[in-house]
């Protein structure tokens, strides 16, 4: 199956964010009698992953991983990618993706999104605790992301709130999605 394809370029301003180590006190998914579990897949089938990676993604052009079969694969199942996703009473709630190889003594969170039937019921903090302590699990020196202005506007007062500290800026030219 081929990934939606992008059309127009957008600018866009990413800041890169890192956190030196793990904080002191994880955050506790919402009380509102839904039962929360976050899984670790391996292997994950392309078009559930396309699946998540579109349906988070697309409203903030997300384009990385809009690529072929073979491509994809190589990505997502690279011995050094870790995914976690997010169910709220066994749907798909969120999901992160980390890769924890490419530089080193650090991991990088790639993607994190939560779905949007499921925004504003105070998952976010949740599941991003959840990749924090994810991402220091192999113990690096530094757990990197970046988020940029075309993300979901919340994402960067987050990041900062979470404990992660700025660490540079750039200006992106990226893949727009066309309705």
């Amino acid at each position: 199956m081929d990934a939606p394809r992008p059309m127009r370029l957008l600018t866009a301003t990413v800041t890169q964010l890192v956190m030196h180590q793990l904080p002191e006190t994880p955050v506790l998914p919402p009380e509102n009698g839904r039962h929360y579990v976050v899984l670790r897949t391996r292997h994950i089938p392309l078009d559930y992953y396309r699946y998540l990676y579109v349906a988070v993604g697309r409203p903030h052009h997300w384009t990385s991983r809009l690529l072929r079969d073979d491509a994809l694969k190589r990505e997502i199942h690279a011995p050094n990618m870790r995914m976690r996703i997010l169910y709220c009473d066994g749907v798909p709630a969120g999901w992160f993706e980390l890769d924890a190889g490419r530089a080193p003594r650090e991991t990088r969170l790639v993607h994190f999104g939560i779905m949007p039937e499921f925004r504003g019921q105070g998952l976010s903090r949740y599941l991003l605790s959840q990749a924090i302590i994810a991402g220091f699990e192999e113990m690096p020196s530094a757990l990197t992301v970046e988020t940029n202005t075309l993300d979901h506007p919340a994402a960067l007062p987050l990041y900062r709130k979470m404990g992660f500290r700025p660490l540079s800026l750039r200006e992106v030219t990226t893949p727009a999605f066309e309705d």
